[in-house]
């Protein structure tokens, strides 16, 4: 083939592409902002089962019933947030919140998502401290360990449907998955491999990495989000603006404590305790 014919091919590819994106993009729907109100709270009360199941909680809603979102950027975003220390599936929820409804939507996925589960978790807990003892109470949560691991089993059998989009990636979960069980090695060791061969991968044989179709989708979704602004001073100003506001956030509560808690020493280490957890906690 030559040059001028490879030419033509890829340019009819690349408008193909931008056509099923549009069309990808006109099939989403816009949830008005109640509407994503009721559901960040519904997620609240159903997401057990843990990281694996939020995702597929939230993919099974998010992409394919309710089409507020395309599964390309479910997925892109899922990979930012798993690099990132602290819990994904929060973030992800935060990200997802913020593309739909800017900042407000933003907090209140986050704060949803996890006020929610604190109330069941404390009535259980309370439950399971002054009833305890009791055989059938005893009982009620032994029986709850093998549907908890269902739920885990199915959750990542969904996302994997969707995540996992070649031999090529599923032979790196399979490897990822034997080197992690059998032989113990380190979650960043295999998450710096696992970039090491995607920026490889990506150089020279790029097609091993993605399907045409959601590759489209992604990079125009890519597209939109550095076009929004490319200024360094303006990333700075929103970088500033954004450390602020997570000290402030950080301080509040401790503050709080230094002038109506007994112990502030206790606190002080709790906080600095879950802190330290919070960066380390990479990949869920």
């Amino acid at each position: 083939m030559d040059s001028d014919s490879e030419k033509i091919l890829l340019s009819s590819r690349s408008r193909d592409l931008e056509r099923r994106a549009r069309n990808d993009d006109a099939a989403l729907q816009r949830p008005s902002f109640r509407e994503a109100l009721r559901f960040w709270f519904k997620l609240g009360w159903i997401s057990f089962g843990g990281t694996a199941a939020h995702l597929a909680i939230m993919h099974d809603e998010l992409v394919e019933k309710k089409r507020w979102v395309n599964n390309g950027m479910f997925l892109h975003a899922l990979s930012h947030c798993m690099l990132l220390p602290g819990p994904e599936a929060q973030q992800l929820a935060i990200y997802i919140g913020w593309k739909l409804h800017g900042k407000r939507g933003g907090i209140v996925a986050g704060t949803l998502f996890v006020v929610p589960s604190m109330f069941v978790l404390l009535a259980l807990s309370v439950v399971y401290v002054r009833f305890g003892s009791l055989a059938w109470i005893a009982a009620m949560f032994n029986g709850l360990k093998p549907a908890v691991i269902a739920l885990v089993i199915v959750a990542l059998q969904r996302v994997a449907r969707s995540a996992l989009r070649g031999p090529l990636h599923g032979a790196v979960a399979v490897a990822t998955f034997a080197a992690m069980f059998f032989f113990d090695v380190s979650l960043l060791v295999i998450m710096l491999s696992a970039i090491v061969l995607g920026i490889v991968l990506g150089a020279l044989r790029p097609g091993l990495l993605h399907r045409p179709r959601e590759a489209g989708a992604e990079e125009r979704e890519d597209d939109d989000s550095i076009h929004r602004s490319t200024r360094p001073i303006a990333l700075l100003k929103a970088g500033a603006k954004l450390a602020v506001s997570v000290l402030l956030l950080w301080f509040t509560p401790l503050l709080l404590f230094y002038f109506f808690a007994d112990d502030f020493h206790f606190w002080t280490g709790l906080a600095l305790f879950f802190t330290k957890t919070a960066f380390v906690t990479i990949g869920g």
